[in-house]
């Protein structure tokens, strides 16, 4: 612990270090009368506005102009901020497939805007949209390094393709994001992505060290006076009905309610309520084998536990790009309102704050739902403090307990030291946390701490780091999937850009996990070799690595049905290979292939990834992953299937289907959405779910649930 605090006390020194720079800034110029938002930029209100047309590549040609003339205008009145983003290119060439809100455009052209509404260099609201209208919203932390893309905001956005390229247009509700009213300059940055060209131009200026959606070194909006959230309250009631149907048994209707509050307490401080909480139109959980002898990750889905979950993030988890993030949890939201097996359990109410005060970051949860085992009641509070520029100091409290029945408490303090002017441009980052989980019937080994430093930049990357995790600690509403282990993790790669044969980047470097149990004696080694990953500038992607893996297994393991690997120490190696086609193509996909020994035999892995978008309204995508194990006693192979056909009538009017099966438990799972947006927040909701096994030579539905949800939204 000495030499951990005479670190800290280094890298605060260090990183306390002000250096001051000049922002560019743009001016919001105040308008009388609003632009018709309807993708076409006609109005005379566009004259008045302020354009910004200085943008610069990050890449692939860091420094040099846009290649496409680019302007974007801001104007606002009392209520909305509009932006006008004007893309000049060829027509012909304008990569647009997607049209639906909320999906991923990284293989289409778009332009995306982040607003650092209270100019703390942190956190931000990010918004983005497509040459056909597609558009998607975000909540950026961690000065960039986290990126909750599941948040969804109220707001409009069109566009259109014209004979000179294509052009959008925006309008933000003031009620829908929280600022300073105090404050007449925002933090802006501005992004428009050409994927032909693998272009991304920023205004201001962005190097490559940076991360890509950085708050620091944003622009400033100056000149926002007079702007208001109104009284802050937004209600939104639903209502349901439906059917559940399952083989063998009477059908059951379903009619149900509820409704969500929202409250602006401060205009930084937001509190929900949520009664008889739904969840219809959440997307199923993409099926996975697991051939591990630990518990499997899989992300929350539901939109009222990601609303403001970037404030509840403690230690490592605020670092998307860390693979080990997810070791060590405190809290974790798919422990409410669902069961071990991921099914929903009835919610009746939950209530949450979140939101900043000053230097302050909050965020309280409460959520009772109707689980018949271990508490029913669950909470959660996390509370940090902001240092200097980037830097914070933390605690977090969970209570409940939803993985047994006896009382579980967890505490928990962290730290992070962060900058991103390291040698001037350069991020650099240190985490550090402790908890401790107070048990019934456990009063030792029971505590937990870490520490993580980062230097995450383009040419150079290495992270170095160390977690224990004690036999008892339980962290009741948290995700812990290995208990007695103290594990020590890094990794190290060069990423130069040579700018010769077609290629863009040239990645290699090394990895390891290094776990003992608290008896030190070694449980796991992982060690990865990567000495070849190439980014070609056509967009295509090509990687080769070799790894070991040490394991040592004190018990007999069941891996599959009917096969198990025996308690010994194994020692293994595998090659990995992946092709990655340009994904702004109309057919594009990945290949990725492994190989090699596998604890007392050998196994092959492969997984293919096929996306063809027929036409504009249609899309194709499909999903195979193979596990071919060879042991002792036999062979087996474990298969995952899983395809999406989707109908993509209008921005606001989409069918989404989605099939699964695996061979493991010889099931397939069918999950049909369709969604109506009539406008921001009032939406029609038909949702389809079932179940299906081939016992036969027929397939047969075992189960089905189908839902029709009504939201409306009214805002004061």
């Amino acid at each position: 612990m000495k030499n951990t605090y005479i670190l800290s006390t280094f890298l605060f020194l260090l990183l306390a270090v002000n250096h001051s720079f000049a922002q560019i800034s743009a001016k919001a110029i105040r308008v009388s009368t609003p632009p018709n938002i309807d993708g076409h930029i006609n109005d005379a209100v566009w004259d008045e506005a302020f354009k910004i047309d200085q943008f610069v590549q990050r890449e692939p040609n860091p420094g040099q102009a846009v290649s496409e003339k680019t302007i974007v205008s801001v104007c606002y009145d009392n209520n909305y901020l509009y932006f006008a983003v004007k893309c000049y290119d060829d027509p012909k060439k304008i990569t647009a497939k997607e049209m639906a809100r909320d999906v991923s455009l990284g293989n289409d052209d778009r332009v995306q805007i982040i607003l650092d509404t209270y100019l703390d260099h942190r956190n931000g609201y990010w918004f983005q949209i497509g040459p056909r209208g597609s558009i998607g919203d975000a909540l950026i932390s961690e000065n960039g390094a986290s990126m909750n893309k599941e948040w969804d905001a109220l707001w409009t956005g069109k566009s259109s393709i014209n004979s000179e390229g294509w052009e959008a247009e925006l309008a933000i509700p003031f009620k829908t994001i929280g600022f300073d009213p105090k404050k007449t300059v925002w933090g802006m940055k501005l992004i428009r992505n050409i994927k032909r060209k693998l272009e991304a131009s920023y205004w201001p200026v962005a190097n490559l060290n940076t991360y890509r959606f950085q708050i620091s070194d944003s622009g400033l909006l100056e000149g926002l006076e007079g702007i208001t959230q109104g009284i802050g309250l937004d209600l939104s009631p639903y209502v349901i009905g439906g059917m559940n149907t399952k083989r063998g048994e009477k059908d059951k209707y379903h009619f149900d309610g509820g409704l969500d509050m929202f409250y602006q307490v401060t205009p930084q401080l937001k509190a929900s309520l949520s009664i008889n909480t739904d969840f219809a139109e959440t997307e199923v959980d993409d099926r996975q084998i697991n051939l591990t002898r630990f518990s499997l990750y899989f992300p929350e889905k539901r939109d009222f536990f990601l609303d403001g979950s970037n404030y509840f993030k403690f230690g490592i988890e605020g670092d998307d790009n860390n693979p080990y993030r997810n070791s060590v949890s405190p809290y974790f939201s798919r422990r409410l309102g669902l069961d071990d097996a991921g099914n929903m359990i009835p919610v009746r109410y939950a209530a949450k704050i979140t939101g900043t005060q000053k230097s302050w970051n909050i965020g309280m949860m409460y959520v009772s739902d109707e689980r018949n085992y271990g508490n029913s009641n669950l909470s959660v509070g996390r509370i940090s403090r902001n240092l200097g520029r980037q830097s914070s100091v933390g605690v977090i409290g969970t209570w409940g307990n939803a993985v047994s029945n006896a009382e579980n408490m967890v505490g928990g303090f962290d730290m992070k030291l962060a900058t991103s002017r390291f040698q001037k441009n350069k991020n650099l980052a240190f985490t550090m946390f402790g908890m401790l989980s107070r048990t019934s019937g456990i009063n030792d080994k029971n505590s937990s701490w870490g520490a993580d430093i980062a230097y995450p930049n383009d040419f150079l990357y290495f992270s170095l780091g160390h977690y224990e995790v004690g036999e008892n600690f339980v962290a009741g509403i948290g995700f812990v999937p290995r208990n007695n282990i103290k594990a020590s993790y890094g990794s190290f790669s060069l990423g130069p850009r040579p700018d010769k044969w077609g290629i863009l980047q040239v990645k290699s470097g090394v990895g390891f996990n290094y776990l003992t149990n608290f008896s030190d004696v070694m449980v796991t080694r992982e060690l990865n070799i990567s000495p070849l990953g190439i980014r070609f500038k056509s967009g295509e992607e090509f990687s080769y690595s070799i790894n070991q893996q040490y394991e040592f297994l004190a018990k007999d393991f069941l891996i599959y049905p009917g096969f198990s690997i025996p308690m010994n120490q194994y020692t293994f190696w595998r090659q990995n290979i992946q092709l990655t086609s340009a994904g702004g193509r109309n057919l594009a996909g990945i290949a990725n292939f492994s190989t090699g020994n596998f604890y007392n035999g050998r196994r092959h892995d492969m997984k293919l990834t096929i996306n063809y978008k027929v036409a504009v309204p249609l899309y194709v995508g499909g999903n195979y992953t193979q596990s071919h194990v060879f042991l002792p006693e036999g062979d087996f192979t474990a298969r995952i299937y899983q395809m999406n056909l989707n109908i993509l009538v209008s921005p606001t009017v989409t069918l989404y289907n989605y099939f699964q099966y695996d061979n493991a438990s010889e099931k397939m799972g069918w999950q049909s959405r369709f969604q109506w947006i009539l406008k921001p927040g009032n939406e029609i909701i038909l949702a389809w779910t079932s179940g299906w096994s081939q016992p036969g030579s027929q397939w047969i539905m075992n189960d089905s649930a189908l839902r029709l949800k009504l939201k409306y939204n009214i805002r004061f």
